[in-house]
C-alpha cells in the first residue's frame, strides 16, 4: 500500500460483484421507493389548491377530490412499503453474502500466515479485526449506502424538480442552504477517520487483554491475582468507555453542524415563503407541499453527509483489516508448476542413501536475536536424536526450521534431499508429527481433539493411535470414555493425559518424522514412563526427535547432539557422552 489508505470500493465490492443481480435489484426497487416517497408529500397541494381553497367548488365535490388524491396517497404508499421490503430483502442476501466472503478471506488469510506474524500479533486484535468494529463499520455503512442512497437520489430529483416548478426563488434558496452543509461536512471527515481509528486501536488493545486473560485464567488462580487483573481490565476497559464516548460526542458534534444550517435555512424559508404568499402570489398548497418536501430533501442531504462520516468510519474498519490482508508469509509457497511431490522425493532419498532432514550452512534470529549461523547436521532415516542444551541453546528452532514454521535467512534446510521450500508446506508439515511441551486442546470430544490430524481417519485408525500413545490408560475411566468433551485448552486434563492425545493426535497423522519437544518436562512419573513406553514404541518405525529436558528420556535414543549458543558441541550415545567430561555430563549433573 503508499499509504494505510486503501481504495474502499474497489476493494469492497471485488466482493459484492458476485451478487451483482441482488444489488441491481436493490437499487431499482429503492429507485422505486424513493419515487413513491416523493409523491407523498406532493399530494397535500392539490388537496389544498385544487379542493379545500377552490371556491368553485361544490363541498360534496371538494370531498371526492381529497377522497382521490387520499387513494393516490395511500397506493403510494403501499408501493414504497412493498419496494422497500424487496430492496431490503436482496440487501441483505448481497450484503450479507460479502460481508461472509471477506471475513472467510481474512480467516483463510490469516491462517496461512507464518508463526513470525504471530510472535507479534495478539489473538485478541485478529479477533476485533474479525468480528468487531471494523467489519461492522464496514457493514452498517454499505447498508445505507445501497439502500439509501438509490431512493433518496430519486427523491431528491422529483421532489426538487416539482419544487422548482412550484416556485424558483425558494428552490435556489434550498440549494445555497445545500451547498454550505456540503461544505461544512467535508471539513469533518478527516476528523472522523482520525477519531475512528484512535476508537479501533483502544479496542484492539481491550481485546488484546481480555483474550490474554482468558487463556491465562489458571496461572491467575493459582497466583491469586483476580483483583489485579479486574483493576488492570478497568483500566482498558475505561480507557475505551472515554475513547467511545470522545467519538460519539464528535461524530454527533460534527453532524450536528450541517443539522444545524438545515434548521437555520429552514427558518428562512418559513420566511421567505411567507413572504411569498403574502406578496408574490404563491398559493398556500405549493407552499404545503414546498415545506413538506423540503424537509424531505434537507434530510436526505443530511443523512448523505451522515454517510461521508459513516465512510470514514468503514474505511478506518477496512484500512486495518487490509493491512492484515497485505501482510504476506515470510515462508511463501513454491508455485504448482515447480513443486515436488514429496512420496518420489522421499523414495528416492532412501534409494541414494541420502539424509532424513539435513541443515547445510543455516543462519536463523528471530528478529534481532540471532540463534544459528552457518550451522550444519545431518539426521537419517528411523534414527532417534535426543536435543540438549540450556535454552535458548536452538533445540527447539531446528525443529521449527525442520517443519518450516519458519525460513532460515541464509543457507538451506533439505528434506529427502531436496530444499524444504521445494515442497508444499502443507506436504512437509504433514511429514511431521509434533507433540508440545503443552499442546493446545481444542473444545469437543477427545476422538474430535486426536481426529484433528487427519479428519477422515476411521474410528478404528483413531483407536489404534490411542493405544499407542496410552489414552486407554484414563479414557476408559471417563463417564463418556472418548467421547468425553474437553473443555476450552483441555483444563479439565492433567498434563499427561493431554500429552498422550498430543501423542495420538501426531501419530494418527501418518508422520514420518516424530518430534517431542520436551514432553515429558513437567510430567509425574507414572505419565512420564507411560508416554517414554509411546516414545520409544515409535523410535523402531519413525524418525525422532525429542528435545529433552529430563535426559532420562533420550536414554535410549540412538544419537545426542548437545547444543549450546546455537551450535552442537557434543554428540553421541547417552553412554558415550556420560563417561565423558563435556557439557552433557555437566546438563547431567544437574539435570538428573
Amino acid at each position: 500500500m503508499k499509504n494505510d489508505k486503501v481504495g474502499f470500493c474497489t476493494t469492497i465490492f471485488c466482493y459484492m460483484k458476485k451478487y451483482r443481480l441482488q444489488l441491481i435489484l436493490t437499487v431499482i426497487f429503492s429507485m422505486f421507493t424513493g419515487f413513491f416517497v416523493a409523491v407523498q408529500p406532493l399530494v397535500i397541494k392539490y388537496i389544498v389548491d385544487d379542493a379545500v381553497s377552490n371556491s368553485a367548488l361544490l363541498n360534496d365535490q371538494k370531498i371526492q377530490i381529497v377522497i382521490g388524491f387520499c387513494i393516490i396517497y395511500l397506493v403510494a404508499t403501499a408501493g414504497r412499503i412493498l419496494c422497500w421490503i424487496i430492496a431490503h430483502f436482496n440487501l441483505l442476501k448481497s450484503l450479507e453474502g460479502a460481508m461472509f466472503e471477506l471475513k472467510c478471506d481474512l480467516f483463510e488469510h490469516v491462517q496461512h500466515l507464518c508463526m513470525k506474524f504471530y510472535d507479534s500479533t495478539a489473538s485478541g486484535e485478529l479477533y476485533n479485526s474479525l468480528m468487531g468494529s471494523p467489519m461492522n463499520n464496514i457493514k452498517t455503512y454499505l447498508n445505507q449506502m445501497m439502500l439509501g442512497v438509490p431512493y433518496q437520489a430519486v427523491s431528491f430529483v422529483v421532489s426538487l424538480t416539482a419544487l422548482f416548478s412550484y416556485d424558483w426563488l425558494l428552490t435556489l434558496l434550498l440549494l445555497g442552504i445545500s451547498v454550505i452543509m456540503v461544505i461544512i461536512n467535508y471539513y469533518s471527515r478527516p476528523k472522523i477517520r482520525r477519531m475512528s481509528k484512535e476508537f479501533i486501536s483502544k479496542e484492539t488493545a481491550v481485546s488484546k487483554y481480555v483474550t490474554d486473560m482468558f487463556h491465562g485464567m489458571g496461572s491467575i488462580k493459582v497466583y491469586s491475582v483476580e483483583e489485579d487483573t479486574i483493576d488492570r481490565f478497568k483500566e482498558f476497559a475505561g480507557n475505551l468507555r472515554k475513547e467511545g464516548i470522545k467519538v460519539a460526542f464528535r461524530s454527533n458534534l460534527e453532524a450536528f453542524k450541517p443539522e444545524g444550517v438545515m434548521y437555520l435555512g429552514t427558518a428562512v424559508v418559513y420566511f421567505v415563503g411567507a413572504i411569498s404568499c403574502i406578496y408574490r402570489g404563491v398559493s398556500v398548497g405549493a407552499l404545503y407541499a414546498f415545506i413538506t418536501s423540503m424537509s424531505m430533501i434537507l434530510g436526505t442531504l443530511n443523512t448523505w453527509l451522515t454517510y461521508g462520516l459513516q465512510k470514514s468510519q468503514a474505511q478506518a474498519g477496512l484500512d486495518k483489516i487490509m493491512s492484515i490482508m497485505k501482510t504476506k508469509p515470510t515462508t511463501p509457497e513454491i508455485e504448482d508448476g515447480r513443486r515436488r511431490d514429496i512420496d518420489i522425493e522421499k523414495a528416492s532419498a532412501v534409494k541414494k542413501n541420502l539424509p532424513c532432514v539435513e541443515f547445510s550452512d543455516v543462519t536463523f534470529a528471530y528478529d534481532e536475536k540471532p540463534i544459528f549461523n552457518k550451522f550444519s547436521c545431518k539426521i537419517n532415516y528411523c534414527e532417534s536424536i535426543g536435543l540438549v542444551g540450556s535454552s535458548g541453546s536452538g533445540k527447539s528452532t531446528l525443529t521449527k526450521l525442520a517443519n518450516r514454521l519458519y525460513d532460515p535467512q541464509g543457507g538451506t534446510v533439505y528434506l529427502h534431499g531436496r530444499d524444504i521450500k521445494d515442497y508444499a508446506t502443507h506436504d512437509v508439515r504433514k511429514s511431521f508429527g509434533v507433540v508440545p511441551q503443552n499442546p493446545f486442546m481444542f473444545r469437543g470430544s477427545i476422538m474430535e481433539n486426536i481426529r484433528i490430524a487427519r479428519p477422515e481417519a476411521s474410528n478404528l485408525e483413531v483407536i489404534q493411535a490411542m493405544e499407542i500413545a496410552h489414552v486407554h490408560e484414563f479414557v476408559n475411566e471417563l463417564p463418556n470414555g472418548w467421547h468425553t468433551v474437553i473443555g476450552d485448552g483441555g483444563l479439565n486434563l492433567s498434563g499427561g493425559q493431554k500429552q498422550r492425545i498430543a501423542i495420538a493426535r501426531a501419530i494418527l497423522g501418518n508422520p514420518d518424522i516424530l518430534i517431542f519437544d520436551e514432553a515429558t518436562s513437567a510430567l509425574d512419573n507414572i505419565s512420564e514412563m507411560l508416554i517414554q513406553q509411546a516414545m520409544e514404541e515409535l523410535m523402531k518405525t519413525h524418525t525422532v526427535l525429542i528435545v529433552a529436558h529430563r535426559l532420562t528420556t533420550i536414554r535410549n535414543v540412538d544419537r545426542i547432539l548437545v547444543f549450546k549458543d546455537g551450535k552442537i558441541v557434543e554428540e553421541g550415545t547417552f553412554d558415550q557422552l556420560s563417561k565423558g567430561n563435556g557439557a552433557f555430563k555437566e546438563l547431567l549433573t544437574f539435570k538428573i
